[in-house]
């Protein structure tokens, strides 16, 4: 996966930025995938969903190659 700005942090960081979070309600400032919490904050719109696309396409190729088992 290529760099990005996106940090993975534990989820009670992720519930403390999500409730005092300023911006608004609208602003990405953390995102869960595959019970992994990731903050956000810096990346644009077009990193987050380059971000995104990297977490599905690395998760696919972990079932693809029979490293994850579907539940």
């Amino acid at each position: 996966m290529r760099y990005h700005k996106a940090v993975a942090i534990f989820k009670v960081e992720a519930d403390f930025l999500a409730s005092t979070a300023n911006d608004s309600r609208n602003a990405n400032v953390v995102i869960c995938h595959a019970e992994q919490w990731y903050d956000v904050r810096a990346l644009s719109e077009k990193e987050l969903e380059e971000f995104i696309t990297d977490l599905l396409r690395a998760r696919l190729d972990e079932l693809r190659f029979g490293l994850l088992t579907p539940h």
